[in-house]
C-alpha cells in the first residue's frame, strides 16, 4: 500500500478536488489503481496525476467528458492529433457565433432597444420568375432555402438560363408551425422553365418598402414593424410579402452586412 497514494493526497499532488476525481473515476475517465473492498477508500499512483491533470486541462477547454475517454485512451498518435483539431474546430465555430453576437449587440446599441427601419412606398416593375414552393418551419428557413437555392440555381445555369436580378422569398403562408415560402429567381420573359421548378409572373404594382441590414432571423422584426407602419398608413395588403437578397451571403461573409429588401404589396 506504500506506493498509492490515498485520495486526499493524490488531490493535493494533482491540484485537482476530491469531487473532481470522483467524477472521473463515475463517468470512466480516471479510475483509482485500488479501491478498498472494506472502505471503499480509493488509491491512485503517482504515475496517474498526469493523466488526471491533462483531463482537467481538456475540461478547461470546454472539451465533453465522452470525448476526454476517448482522447485520454487513444494510443495512436495521428488519431490524437485528429481529435484535438476536430474540437480546435468546434471553438472556433463557437468563437465566430459569439463575435457576431457581439456585433449584434453593438449594432442595437448604436441603434436603441428597437431596430430602426425607413418605410416608404415603391412600384415594384412585372417580372417572370422560377423557383420552387417548400414547407419549412420558421427556425429553419435558412438552413432549408440555402441548398434548395443552390439547386435552382443549378437547374437554371444547365438550362442555359441566366437570372436578370437577385433571387426573392416570398412568404404566402406563415400561420402555425409549418410555413410555406416560395423561393424565385426573376428571368427574361419566355424563359424555358427546368424539370422539378415552375415558373411564375409578377405583375408587380405598389408595395410597402424597407432594408434590412444584418441577419436573415432578424427578418420578422422588420416585417412587424412594417405591418404596424402600414396600419397606420392605410395601406392594404394585396399579396404575401417578399425578401429580395441584395447581397450575396457567399461573398458578404459577415452576417451583420447582409442586406435584404423587404417588399409587401399594398394597396
Amino acid at each position: 500500500m506504500d506506493e498509492l497514494l490515498s485520495i486526499g493526497k493524490f488531490s493535493r499532488t494533482c491540484w485537482l478536488s476530491i469531487k473532481a476525481l470522483r467524477l472521473y473515476d463515475e463517468t470512466g475517465l480516471l479510475h483509482p489503481a485500488y479501491v478498498d473492498p472494506v472502505s471503499g477508500y480509493r488509491y491512485y499512483t503517482a504515475e496517474q496525476a498526469s493523466t488526471a491533470r491533462a483531463i482537467a486541462i481538456l475540461r478547461s477547454l470546454d472539451m465533453p467528458l465522452a470525448e476526454i475517454k476517448d482522447l485520454v485512451t487513444e494510443t495512436d498518435p495521428d488519431r490524437f492529433r485528429d481529435r484535438l483539431d476536430a474540437h480546435r474546430a468546434v471553438l472556433e465555430e463557437r468563437i465566430d457565433r459569439h463575435r457576431h453576437m457581439l456585433q449584434r449587440v453593438d449594432h442595437f446599441i448604436r441603434k436603441g432597444a428597437v431596430m430602426a427601419y425607413e418605410f416608404t412606398t415603391t412600384t415594384v416593375e412585372p417580372v417572370t420568375v422560377i423557383g420552387r414552393t417548400l414547407t419549412t418551419s420558421p427556425e429553419s428557413i435558412s438552413e432549408v432555402a440555402g441548398p434548395a437555392y443552390h439547386e435552382i440555381y443549378e437547374a437554371l445555369t444547365g438550362a442555359g438560363i441566366t437570372p436578370i436580378g437577385p433571387p426573392w422569398m416570398a412568404y404566402p403562408e406563415t400561420e402555425g408551425d409549418v410555413w410555406t415560402i416560395e423561393l424565385w429567381v426573376p428571368v427574361a420573359d419566355g424563359a424555358s422553365v427546368p424539370p422539378g421548378l415552375t415558373a411564375r409572373r409578377f405583375d408587380g404594382g405598389r408595395a410597402a418598402r424597407t432594408v434590412h441590414v444584418g441577419p436573415y432571423d432578424e427578418l420578422g422584426m422588420a416585417y412587424r414593424e412594417m405591418e404596424v407602419w402600414m396600419g397606420k398608413q392605410g395601406l392594404t395588403p394585396t399579396a404575401p410579402p417578399f425578401d429580395v437578397y441584395t447581397n450575396d451571403p457567399a461573398v458578404v461573409k459577415d452576417p451583420a452586412k447582409f442586406e435584404t429588401e423587404i417588399l409587401w404589396p399594398v394597396k
